[in-house]
């Protein structure tokens, strides 16, 4: 497990882990670092590989740790002295957790010459316990390093950010969303899709763990085929099965992204861009391609039109499915024009 934490840094963020070998080879670490950026870019495991190469008794020959030997096993076990690991107690990390955490920095490393904390979901500390933490990031005592780590540097406090060196992580390559996808268990069908969305793992976690997505992908699905057949049933369609699918607000921005997703498929495919393995909507490429090749240029981007109208509509709160219902009754007549 503690060479998986290792692999995990190097795949994710190739260049800034090896930037940290090379800090901890030269005795350059800073005394506290703001690790920021998308979750699932990689910041808790460059945190722990640091930790691990720290204490590492068998450091490769290109200077990382090896993520085999008893020091690598602790601190991936969350059980070594000198590595003090902090995670939200619910919903947030509180002011006896970071007290527990100051204790820590006041004594001497066991172990080892340093001592190392890392602060998992730092934006959710409560304002007490920042505020108590900052002292001892500002004056650490002895050989100390800290890595505190966020998705969203605009949560945490600015005097902490002051006081620490701040990394941005990069988001993954599309590469490596779709691996972690498919290790997750996303299904296939779903995948493209997604990304086109976002680029964000939680928010990709979100949206697929209750199944909803899915519901609303063979929705749009099955509403997009019935306007490339010109087919009215589209129509009462959408009160009967898409809008007893609409819980939120947000939820209806994604439907609509999701409607665009099915069009600009067509788009791609009219102009010969769409690879095979770049297909949002694998169940229906049929119907993807009948629509490129029966509709006019000007009918498509009239169509896309007006559903990237639909969200100046939401704006104006006006009703979610009168909204649906007028850009799918236009795009009918487009089709049939």
């Amino acid at each position: 497990m503690a060479e998986e934490i290792a692999k995990t840094a190097r795949v994710k963020q190739p260049a800034l882990f090896k930037q940290f070998m090379g800090l901890v080879t030269k005795n350059e670490l800073s005394h506290a670092y703001l690790f920021t950026g998308e979750e699932g870019a990689g910041q808790f495991a460059v945190a722990m590989g640091v930790a691990m190469r720290l204490f590492c008794t068998n450091v490769t020959e290109d200077g990382y740790p090896c993520g085999q030997c008893p020091e690598c096993q602790r601190i991936m076990n969350h059980d070594h002295p000198d590595v003090v690991i902090t995670e939200p107690d619910g919903q947030s990390i509180k002011v006896d957790q970071i007290r527990h955490v100051k204790s820590e920095f006041t004594k001497s490393a066991m172990e080892g010459s340093k001592k190392v904390f890392i602060i998992s979901d730092a934006d959710k500390m409560t304002t007490g316990a920042a505020n108590s933490l900052l002292k001892f990031i500002e004056e650490p005592t002895g050989n100390v390093v800290s890595f505190l780590i966020s998705k969203n540097r605009n949560l945490v406090l600015p005097t902490i950010i002051s006081r620490t060196q701040v990394v941005e992580f990069p988001s993954l390559s599309k590469d490596l969303m779709i691996d972690e996808l498919k290790k997750g268990g996303v299904l296939p069908s779903q995948i493209n899709l997604l990304i086109s969305m976002t680029n964000s793992l939680s928010e990709i976690e979100g949206l697929v763990k209750d199944n909803w997505f899915a519901s609303v992908q063979e929705v749009v699905e099955k509403w997009f085929v019935y306007l490339v057949k010109e087919n009215l049933m589209a129509m009462p369609y959408i009160q009967m099965a898409l809008m007893p699918l609409i819980t939120s607000k947000e939820r209806q921005r994604i439907i609509i992204s999701m409607m665009i997703s099915a069009f600009n498929d067509v788009l791609e495919v009219k102009y010969d861009t769409l690879s095979q393995d770049k297909i949002k909507y694998p169940a229906v490429i049929d119907q993807t391609r009948q629509a490129a090749n029966e509709w006019t240029d000007k009918q498509l981007l009239s169509m896309l039109d007006e559903l990237l109208d639909m969200n100046h509509s939401m704006m104006a709160n006006v009703n979610f499915q009168n909204i649906v219902e007028a850009a799918t009754l236009k795009i009918l007549t487009m089709a049939k024009s």
